[in-house]
Formats: C-alpha cells, structure tokens, sequence
C-alpha cells in the first residue's frame, strides 16, 4: 500500500474496538465505516477476514456469517470501521424474524460500501451492486473468486464495468488476497470523503448516481422520492414510513428510500440491466461452457440421490471412525502426560491448603478430574470434529448436504440448511445452536434446536460406543444408533405439530465444491473449540466439585429410593444407574465413569466392569437413555440464552421424556423387566 491517502476523514490510528453491532458501539463516530455486502457464499467473509488479518466465523456455506462485525482497519496510515454484513439475494430479502436487509445495513451508518460479487457469474450479482449505487453511497466492486473464474476461461474487462458503475472495480480473491488491500483502499478514501461532508469538513457534491433505468421507471423513483421526502415521515409501523423517518434523519437520500420502497418493479430492471453490462464486460475462451473439473462433476454427484447418498453415509461414517480413532489415540497421551506431570502437583497443593479431607477430596474432583475430563475428551474428539467438520464446510459440501436432506427434514418443519447446525452438534450441541441464528424465523431455530438436543454429540456417541461394543458387540451399537436416530425423527415430526406455524419454502444456493485451505480449516477449528472451551470449562469443573461434594459426604445415595420407581421399576436398571444417568446431566462424558464408580461404591471392587453387573439388554437401554435424554447443563444454559427460559425447559422436559418412554418399552423389548 504505497499510495498515500488524502483528503478529510483520514483519522489517525487509534486501538481496534473489536466486534461490536453498530457504530457508537465503543466505536469512533468520526472514523467512517466501509461496509461489505453480497450475495451468500461469495467469499465475503474470507475477504473480510484478509482484509482485517483477523479471523471471523465463516465457510463455505451460504448464510453461515449469522451477525454483524465490526473491525478497525488501516490503510496507508488512515483508519476506518469495516463491517461485515450477512449475505443476501437483495436488499429487500429478510435476513431473520422479517427484518429486510437494507435495515440492518443503514443501521451500520456505512459511509460506502464494498459489494462482494462472483467474477464467474457477474449477471446475477450486479443487480445488488446497482441497488447499492442507487442508495447514493459510494460503491466498490470486488470481483471476487477472480482465480477460480480465471481457471474456468472467464476473464472480465475491469475498466469498462468501472465506468458502466461509475465506480472502482478490483479483481480480487479473499483466498490469495488478490486485489483485496486495493478495493479497501479505494472504499476508504471514498468513505472518507461522505464522512467529511458529513461532519461538515467539506463541501457537499451530488451523491445522485447517474439515471440507469428505463424512463417509466426513473419517472416513478422521482415521483417517490419527492413524497418520502415531502412527508418525511409516513407512519413507523410500516417500512415507507422507517424509510421516511431514516431520510428526516439523514441517514438516507429520498430516492435512496424510493428505490427501496419500489423494490418489486425496481428489481427486474436491475437485473435486466445486469445480463446487459455482464455481455459487455465477461468473455469467455472457447469451450470454456463445456468445462468441467473434477470439483465440478463432484459437485453434481453430491446433490444427485446417486452417489449423493450413498456418498454421504459414506462421509458421515468416515468422520465417526476418524473423530474415534485420532481422539482414543490423543486421549491417551493427554491422559497420561496429565496423570504424570499436573495431577500430582494439584493434589498436593489441595492436601496442603485444605485441611478438611472431605472438603479436599470434592474439591480434587474438580480442579483434577473434572479438568482431566476436559482434556481425555474435550480436546480429542471435540477438536478432532471441528477440524473435519472445518474442512468439510470450507469444500462447500455441506451445501450439496443441505439440498440431499431438504425434503426429509421438511416434514420435520425446518430447511436443508439445518443439516449444517445439526452435523455440528455431532461434535458439541453448544455450538451447533449458535449456529440456528442463520434461520429466518424463531419457529425454525426453535424446531432445529430440538433436533440438535436429540443429536448425540461426540460425549454422547463415547457413551454409546463405550458402553455396547466392549460388553454387546458392534451389532448392538449400530442398532442403539439406528434407534437414537428414529426417536430423533419421531421426536422432530412431533414438534412440528405442537409448534405453531408453519415453515416458509427456501432456496438453498447450491456452493461450489473447493480444495479447503489448510490455514482457513485450521483457524476456524480452533476458534470455535476456543469458544466451546470458554462455555463448557467453568461449567465442568463447578459441576465436577458440586457432585464430588454430594459423593463424598454420602447425601448422593439418598437418592436412590426416589430414582428407583423409574430407574429400577420401568427402565429394569441398577440403582446406581439412575444416579449416573442424573448427575450425568452435569458432565455426559463421564456418563460411564459415574456407572462403574457409583457402582464399585455400593457393589465392591468386583463391579469394576460395568459388564459385571448389567445385562447386554440392560447396557442396550441405559446407552439409548443416555443419549437421548437431554444433553448438559452447558446445552441448557445456551438455550435458555438463545430462546428463553421457559423454551429450554420444555425442550428438557420433552428430551427426557421420550428418553424415559423409549426406555421402558425397550426394556421389556428386550426382556430386562
């Protein structure tokens, strides 16, 4: 970046204030904002995050950036705020509970804009750049994906789209980092002119973008600009009437606020103006339509019913074996390089500082066990996930996912796209319900995170393993999973007619399959493992030192005459199974540890093994209980975040009960009562 900038709005440097939601949040109001928009699974994202050298949620995956944020940047020693925005068809398409888009992208107070588009398919991409122009704030075009529409024979005239916009043009690819710093650049010194005028620095020029439509259509956007404007105000509760008072304001030009409220008729001639100018400025080499790579014929067998589905059973199982396989191996090592180095220094520092015993030993189940927990499974199959679930996402196949399983999870109420949350909470539920903020409305995230609940995470899927396959055999394994799976559906179908509503139709876009870049699959693993970490951590060990606390003191075992009507008269389990299958609900990984503990506690050492005293029939419903009954205490406490109290609470209650119900008739299925 050699080329100095010049002109007011260049602000020195000052501390970057992080993600926040709109400016005035912790935010410079003199330091003007860039803000990035495009369509789903342009690259926005990865743009935004080499723009910004820092690492924000992304992937391969439309709609997955699920809010707003806001980053400091720097360019030849000027400042501004570039904000990302989630992806959108339109600036009048929705982007959760109704909310238009162009209302949450004024609520950033951009002073210009970057419109991300896909160099490859320019035509459906200019109409949103020509939306923006008509708002009369300055427009940046990134061709993005240059390289991949370069490799596809596509090359584009850059210089005369500039002047069909009337506006910068950059070739660029978040990737590589290919003409990125030069469409900041750009969008910068044009923000900070508006931010000048603005702040009164500067004289005012003409922000009115040169007439573009058909005459009958300039004739209306003048005539509704000239109402919005003369009424300024034209009732709250309505979208003309927001528009009306965001022109009183100044935060919007008249026939910014025209263009938006004739979205309809506006938009056909956008993109009737967009296949124009894409013929003008996109050739292609010869035989470059007939093209296919290998990426593309694997994308088309990945939406087919053949191979599609058999290809994904088939990559579902791979991760399993994969998740299982590194995870026993680091579970072990972490396990014993704990058990050498830290656990020893740990108990002696409690046995030195507290001098109660009893107060001591529950305190060591936290600060010991409960963190030796965390790194025996936390990290090896946890981590393990998101990082194939990380390299998944960025080859886009998660996409070709949601479009295979569209029609099965509809009769379940939701979207394809939910299947992206829904695979993630194989490795965590916490996260994956995060992840239902990319749906349109609460009853969707309400359904989805149901179905996420039912998922057996990767805690869960140790219970299940764990349990069956040492005493049962893989067979019963296979087939508990089979049965979590039904009581999943069935659970889902039932919801969808209990919750209100019913689930609007979505066109999924359809992401191109990539080779994943390592350093993309690497960060975004570790920042959401570091997230999941920052969650569930202060969760587990103050759950671990409230339940040593009971087992130590003995109240645990009083517990056992209220649980066995349940546990012992309809499940056909131990007493001591109840105890597990409860206090569980505080760490479900040690699900089994509490089983065979509890159980060494009231039947000796000979009960070791947990095959020692429970049945193949009696482990087959303990694992399924387990599993499907509601996660932990982390997954609640997300809930009740996300969706209320009184939401998360229901969802318990109805987990557990189809846990208890399945339980009991599967008890006497198999001959256990």
């Amino acid at each position: 970046m050699s080329t100095a900038l010049t002109g007011a709005g260049c602000h020195p440097a000052a501390p970057d204030p992080g993600p926040t939601g709109t400016r005035g949040a912790g935010t410079d109001s003199r330091v003007p904002t860039v803000a990035l928009v495009g369509r789903p699974n342009v690259g926005k994202s990865t743009l935004f995050a080499r723009a910004t050298g820092r690492y924000a949620e992304a992937s391969n995956a439309p709609g997955t950036t699920i809010a707003i944020d806001r980053r400091r940047v720097r360019v030849d020693g000027c400042e501004a705020d570039l904000v990302d925005l989630p992806g959108t068809v339109s600036l009048s398409t929705p982007v959760g509970e109704e909310t238009p888009f162009w209302s949450l992208l004024l609520e950033a107070r951009p002073d210009a804009i970057i419109v991300v588009a896909d160099a490859g398919d320019l035509a459906r991409h200019l109409p949103l750049a020509l939306a923006c122009r008509d708002l009369g704030l300055p427009v940046v075009l990134a061709a993005n994906l240059a390289d991949e529409a370069e490799g596809r024979g596509v090359s584009l005239d850059t210089g005369r789209l500039a002047q069909l916009l009337v506006g910068p043009v950059h070739r660029t690819s978040g990737r590589s980092g290919l003409g990125v710093a030069e469409a900041l650049r750009d969008a910068v010194r044009l923000a900070g002119r508006v931010e000048a005028v603005r702040a009164g620095a500067s004289s005012p020029r003409s922000t009115a973008p040169a007439p573009v439509y058909a005459l009958p259509v300039e004739a209306a956007i003048r005539r509704r600009a000239l109402e919005i404007g003369s009424s300024r105000s034209l009732g709250a509760a309505s979208a003309a009437g927001r528009l009306g008072d965001l022109v009183g304001e100044g935060a919007l030009s008249a026939r910014g606020a025209a263009t938006l409220d004739l979205a309809a008729s506006v938009e056909s001639a956008r993109w009737e103006i967009g296949r124009r100018w894409a013929d003008q400025v996109v050739s292609r080499s010869a035989g470059s339509a007939d093209r296919l790579s290998l990426a593309d014929r694997f994308g088309r067998w990945s939406v087919a019913p053949w191979p599609g589905i058999p290809l994904f059973f088939g990559t579902t199982l791979a991760i399993l074996l994969a998740m299982m396989a590194a995870g026993s191996v680091l579970s072990g090592l972490l396990t014993t390089a704990w058990q050498a180095t830290a656990s020893p220094v740990i108990r002696a520092a409690v046995g030195a500082v507290v001098p109660d015993a009893t107060a001591g030993r529950a305190l060591l189940w936290g600060l010991d066990d409960g963190v030796l927990s965390m790194l025996a499974v936390g990290i090896p199959y946890i981590l393990t996930f998101y990082v194939l679930l990380a390299f998944l996402e960025d080859s886009g196949y998660l996409t070709s996912v949601a479009v295979l399983t569209d029609r099965v999870l509809g009769t379940l109420g939701v979207s394809g796209r939910v299947s992206i949350p829904i695979l993630a909470a194989t490795g965590c539920n916490v996260p994956a319900i995060y992840g239902t903020r990319l749906l349109g409305s609460r009853r969707e995230r309400v359904l989805a995170s149901f179905l996420i609940t039912m998922t057996p995470c990767s805690a869960r899927i140790a219970v299940v393993s764990g349990a069956l396959v040492p005493f049962a055999g893989v067979g019963p394994a296979l087939a508990a999973f089979g049965v979590i799976a039904c009581l999943t559906l069935a659970g889902g179908m039932l919801a969808n007619r209990m919750v209100p509503g019913r689930q609007s139709p979505v066109v999924l876009e359809l992401a191109p399959i990539r080779r994943p870049v390592l350093g993309h699959v690497v960060r975004k693993a570790w920042w959401r493992f570091e997230s999941f970490v920052r969650a569930a951590a202060p969760l587990m060990v103050a759950g671990s030192i409230v339940l040593g606390f009971l087992y130590e003191t003995g109240l645990i075992w009083r517990l056992t005459p209220v649980l066995d009507p349940v546990t012992v008269g309809w499940l056909g389990l131990p007493s001591v199974a109840g105890l597990a299958l409860v206090f569980a609900f505080l760490r479900k990984e040690l699900a089994l540890q509490l089983l065979a503990t509890f159980a060494i506690v009231e039947l000796g050492q000979g009960a070791a093994s947990i095959g020692s005293f429970m049945s193949p029939g009696q482990l087959f419903v303990y694992a399924v209980v387990t599993a499907v009954s509601f996660p932990c205490v982390a997954t609640l406490a997300t809930l009740t975040a996300e969706l209320g109290r009184r939401t998360a609470l229901l969802m318990s209650a109805g987990t557990i009960a189809i846990a208890l119900a399945a339980g009991g008739l599967i008890a006497r299925l198999v001959g256990v009562v």
